[in-house]
């Protein structure tokens, strides 16, 4: 939270606990709303996934990976996570309401790993997340969080931060009304 204040930051995006981190799991939601009344900077809290290996699945974050589960008040929506647990991102949007304050822009195929593809190039709803943030007024952060560490290059590693920028400018502006004159 200092930090936060002392460099100007508008929110800090906020992982839940892993289950063996006991202490910290305990007093996680309450310690995030007692800095959130401390402060202006908003702590959104990030969706993660439960771990997958085969037929198994290991709910490693405390109290849950789905954030909507408890009461916060700022979360963050990681497209590339959502695509992980396989849950409905556009569901999960709906959860988070108002209080969605930070999003993380990528694309999944529901893989048991967190895959961050570019955006357009999954399975995830995108185009009409970003297309409903801007008709609904929203105020926070759209970062593109992409893995690029499969590019052979620099410049394919350019164009594909260049592409996904292009298309969450495309879809952010595409909703948006401009008045006729």
């Amino acid at each position: 939270r200092a930090a936060a204040e002392k460099l100007g930051a508008s929110t800090v995006v906020v992982h839940p606990p892993f289950r063996w981190q006991r202490q910290y799991a305990r007093d996680f939601v309450q310690g995030i709303w007692r800095m959130a009344d401390e402060t202006d900077v908003r702590f959104a809290v990030e969706n993660m996934y439960p771990w997958r290996y085969r037929d198994r699945e290991m709910l490693a974050y405390a109290p849950d990976w789905d954030v909507t589960k408890d009461d916060y008040r700022h979360f963050t929506i990681d497209l590339s996570h959502a695509s992980t647990a396989r849950a409905d991102a556009i569901h999960m949007l709906d959860r988070m309401g108002d209080r969605l304050g930070h999003v993380h822009l990528a694309d999944g195929n529901g893989s048991a790993k967190d895959e961050h593809l570019v955006p357009g190039r999954g399975s995830q709803p995108c185009a009409e997340l970003l297309e409903r943030l801007a008709l609904s007024g929203f105020d926070g952060h759209v970062v593109i969080e992409v893995n690029t560490r499969r590019a052979m290059s620099s410049a394919e590693r350019e164009a594909d931060l260049a592409e996904a920028l292009a298309f969450t400018r495309l879809h952010l502006a595409s909703a948006v009304k401009v008045p006729r004159r």
